[in-house]
């Protein structure tokens, strides 16, 4: 990879999901790499081996084998710089961890499913500083 390289990362465990966001965030949004993930333990592992080049961790909530808080607190632990979006079906904000993970900027942005092309493109140009 070059170290150049801005990578933006999709993670959730519905396939359909996963592809879908990322052929739309690769179509529309210039200057950034995607890569989309079902296994959130995969997706930190390529976290893992290319965290300097990480800008954007955007993850679902309920996932089998590690839920997205517990994922965006590994990355954001490996790369405080990483900016994070979290995202679910399901109303999360008044559950406690959720609301300390915001406070400790774990989660920087949150999007609520169903989600909008255009609503996850201004979530995403939002948290990459791009307009």
């Amino acid at each position: 990879m070059f170290n150049n390289e801005i990578i933006v990362s999709v993670v959730d465990d519905d396939l359909g999901t996963a592809i879908s966001f990322h052929e739309a965030l690769r179509q529309n949004i210039d200057g950034i790499s995607v890569f989309s993930f079902t296994d959130p333990v995969k997706a930190f592992e390529h976290f893992t081996e290319n965290n300097e080049n990480y800008a954007l961790v955007i993850s679902d909530l309920r996932m089998p084998s590690l839920n997205g808080l517990e994922l965006l607190k590994k990355v954001k632990t490996l790369n405080p710089k990483v900016r994070t979006i979290l995202m679910s079906a399901y109303n999360f904000e008044e559950e406690e961890l959720y609301q300390q993970y915001m406070k400790e900027a774990v989660i920087n942005s949150t999007i609520e499913k169903p989600v909008t092309m255009n609503r996850l493109y201004q979530r995403v140009r939002d948290q990459l500083d791009v307009n």
